[in-house]
């Protein structure tokens, strides 16, 4: 253990390092349960992963002062394989991805990622954002008149409260105001406990090796490195935001080890992978967190909230969280699309618009990434060609 890993958990200010972590737990709470409903598990397994993995990541991860978790890009890839194969498949194929994100930092995959273009990049984010927002709409629309009335005063919330604070995450106020009005006058909506069992246990160590055949080990590897994909891209570019925001460098390939650490100890225990998270990260960055603590402070807090919030997370309105979720996919558009495309519409907006394309068709953000890096190269190679021959 190097003095520089000593460090790290030395804080400027111990107290404020604490208090971000319990914010920061805070903060991750609907996030964990609404993302767990789009990868097919219940809340509380949501709730789980999501502790688990932020004790391993604070001990584990290379890059400090980043948030890991349950994300909307590995949920959208987890869910079919829950959809079509059932829990126990889930399980081994975010085994398989923490094995994955091993060997991946360990041929030092960041050479690998430093090739895919910015356009790319964008579409791909793009995209997620869109595949987010429209896996939310079943819980909007032809359900009640009241769950519009809940989706639009949701909206109000989350876009309200940052105007006076940006300590309390507009979003989990929304859910605490709103499903203190729904148990009061308890209106004709949809609530979490209707779509899911809240079921609160002391995780065991348990991997359904039972299941194993030569079919399900392809189904399972596929899966596995589809969302080892998914989850190293999102994690390589938020670690770049963290490196660039703190003036700081951090080795991507130990990042990716750590990470896959943290996703094999949590799928052992019967949960779901994750990746960094940008807006979190961002979050604790501006809130000047200068150590490892704060992320071990929110991992422990999580655990034990999850015992203590058992009963409250059945009664939270969906439509609350499905609000909180198409907030999360309109932020996830990348904002550099309009200048990317002004500056070479060619190249730039067809890169893009393909990789954004291929991913929503496929429905597979990985094939994005894949495809979207091979076009680049492809029509860039088709451009030079024609200027040379000018």
């Amino acid at each position: 253990m190097s003095l520089d890993y000593l460090r790290q958990w030395q804080a400027k200010n111990y107290s404020n390092d604490i208090i971000i972590g319990i914010l920061l737990a805070l903060a991750l709470l609907p996030g964990a349960i609404a993302f767990s409903f789009i990868a097919g598990v219940s809340p509380a397994m949501g709730l789980l992963s999501t502790s688990v993995i932020m004790l391993v990541i604070s001990i584990t991860g290379s890059r400090t002062i980043m948030v890991t978790a349950p994300s909307s890009g590995v949920s959208l890839v987890a869910a079919p394989i829950v959809a079509h194969h059932g829990l126990k498949y889930l399980i081994l194929a975010t085994l398989a991805m923490g094995i994955i994100q091993i060997i991946f930092g360990l041929c030092h995959i960041n050479k690998v990622l430093d090739l895919i273009p910015n356009t790319v990049v964008i579409g791909f984010m793009n995209a997620l954002g869109i595949l987010l927002f429209t896996s939310q709409l079943s819980n909007v629309f032809h359900i009640s008149s009241m769950t519009y009335v809940f989706v639009i005063i949701s909206f109000i919330i989350i876009w309200l409260v940052p105007k006076f604070t940006r300590i309390i995450p507009s979003p989990l106020v929304a859910i605490i105001v709103l499903t203190i009005c729904a148990w009061y006058f308890k209106p004709n909506i949809k609530y979490v406990a209707d779509l899911s069992t809240i079921h609160i246990m002391l995780p065991k160590l348990y991997l359904p090796l039972d299941i194993l055949t030569l079919h399900s080990i392809g189904v399972i590897l596929f899966y596995g490195l589809m969302m080892a994909i998914v989850a190293t891209v999102q994690t390589t570019l938020t670690a770049r935001l963290i490196d660039e925001l703190t003036h700081s460098t951090s080795n991507k390939n130990k990042e990716s080890i750590g990470q896959g650490i943290a996703t094999i100890i949590t799928s052992s225990l019967s949960g779901i992978g994750g990746s960094a998270l940008v807006g979190q990260s961002r979050f604790i960055v501006s809130m000047g967190v200068t150590s490892r603590i704060t992320t071990f402070v929110t991992g422990v807090f999580l655990f034990v909230g999850l015992f203590a919030f058992s009963n409250i997370i059945g009664k939270i309105p969906m439509a609350v969280l499905a609000t909180v979720l198409i907030t999360i996919s309109l932020t996830t558009f990348d904002r550099r699309t309009k200048s990317y495309i002004q500056a070479a519409p060619l190249k730039n907006g067809t890169v893009i618009i393909a990789t954004m394309m291929i991913i929503l068709i496929s429905n597979n953000l990985a094939y994005g990434v894949l495809f979207g890096t091979i076009f680049y190269y492809t029509i860039n190679n088709i451009l030079k060609n024609r200027r040379s021959d000018t």
